[in-house]
């Protein structure tokens, strides 16, 4: 606790024992010029403005001296000892000369106060902090392993069972027709087959997941190679592609799993579900699309290797993937209903929902949404929009009617 009084050019420190206590004192100091420079203002005697103007031009002059970098001399020597205690307070804390306090830089020295309280409290950087951030690692290269192509027949002398389960799939039938060799995946294997064989041995290329000596995109590159065009054309830049996903996280090339595709599921979603599996949830609602009885599958609406559109779609819009299947609500209307027009999600949630006709809000609720008056109280046990169809006991072609008398979707 200290006290400070401004009398005939001398400043009284009767005690100081913090930083934080000297901080406190240049605050109160500043405080005391500004309430003096507003006393400046007032119409007072003449002597009094001489004495206040004297006070503020003998503060400012003490601040600038204590912040100058080279020593001052002063007559008082409280005023004397009070720089001395600033410069040794300020030197234990081992501020850079950068971090000091410039009064020449601000406006006032009530916003230099202030500055200088803001870097006190800010934390000091720590040498780990100051110091340059090491490079990141780069992940050595594998040095080319020099190796010559030697043919199916020296990897089947190692690899029997495998060749028998591969020669049941797609691609082992066209190996079997001399179209491809098992090195036309797996690179050359002269040095694999002398060193014995073994993982990663000989530079054999492997695409197991745990085979970290390749990235996602260095395997994905050697099926594009055969499987680029069709439906992988906007593989490049796709969510998956961005996301690392490789081609054997959701097919099984040497041996037979589903029926089409060579996925590593029987059942198609259930490869998607390995990573969706917020839409195996909504699947087992009471409302869903038929996928739980097998009459379709993901991939009649997404194209899980690129689209052009949102979601991974087949088509150029949500609703031209509805149509495929529900043409009947395609149109054109007399009458439309807008938001069936804009967007079928305004309404259905596609991928499941506990309301009937995978509504995302159960009716009258859904259609109250737009429709909030015109009927009087649409509330209650007894009111039609509560009972059967709700809003479609009247209004039952929501989807657009072609009616000359149908305005309201009534037929």
């Amino acid at each position: 606790m200290f006290s400070v009084r401004l009398r005939r050019r001398r400043c009284v420190v009767r005690q100081m024992q913090t930083a934080g206590q000297f901080a406190s004192l240049l605050q109160k100091t500043a405080s005391a010029c500004v309430i003096g420079g507003l006393l400046l203002a007032l119409p007072i005697p003449s002597r009094a403005a001489s004495q206040g103007e004297q006070s503020v031009a003998d503060l400012r002059a003490f601040v600038q001296a204590i912040s100058a970098p080279p020593a001052a001399d002063f007559a008082d020597k409280d005023l004397a000892a009070l720089r001395d205690f600033a410069r040794d307070t300020l030197g234990a804390r081992a501020a850079p000369p950068a971090a000091s306090m410039q009064v020449a830089e601000a406006d006032n020295a009530l916003d230099a106060l202030r500055e200088f309280m803001q870097r006190q409290s800010a934390p000091a950087p720590s040498p780990e902090a100051s110091a340059p951030a090491p490079a990141k690692p780069v992940k050595p290269s594998k040095p080319a392993v020099e190796a010559n192509y030697v043919g199916t027949k020296a990897c089947l002398g190692c690899h029997t069972s495998l060749a028998e389960g591969f020669g049941h799939t797609l691609m082992g039938r066209l190996m079997k027709q001399g179209k491809m060799q098992c090195e036309s995946c797996h690179g050359p294997g002269s040095e694999h087959a002398r060193l014995g064989g073994g993982r990663g041995v000989g530079g054999i290329i492997s695409f197991r997941k745990e085979d970290t000596s390749r990235t996602a995109a260095e395997n994905n590159t050697i099926c594009l190679g055969c499987h680029e065009r069709g439906d992988r054309t906007y593989w490049n830049g796709s969510i998956h592609e961005t996301r690392g996903l490789a081609c054997t996280d959701c097919h099984t090339v040497m041996k037979t799993v589903s029926r089409k595709f060579q996925l590593k599921s029987a059942f198609e979603p259930d490869t998607c579900f390995q990573c969706h599996k917020d839409r195996r949830t909504q699947m087992a609602r009471s409302s869903h699309m038929p996928l739980r009885e097998g009459k379709m599958v993901c991939s009649d609406c997404h194209n899980p290797h690129g689209s052009f559109t949102e979601g991974l779609l087949r088509t150029a819009s949500i609703n031209d993937t509805c149509y495929k299947c529900h043409a009947e609500k395609r149109g054109p209307f007399l009458f439309e209903h807008l938001p069936v027009r804009e967007n079928c999600l305004n309404c259905h949630d596609p991928h499941g929902s506990v309301n009937e006709f995978m509504l995302k809000v159960s009716r009258p609720r859904l259609c109250t949404e737009c429709h909030t008056f015109g009927h009087g109280t649409t509330t209650g046990p007894q009111v039609v929009q509560a009972m059967s169809r709700s809003c479609q006991n009247c209004h039952t072609e929501v989807h657009g009617t072609n009616s000359p008398s149908g305005p309201l979707l009534h037929r």
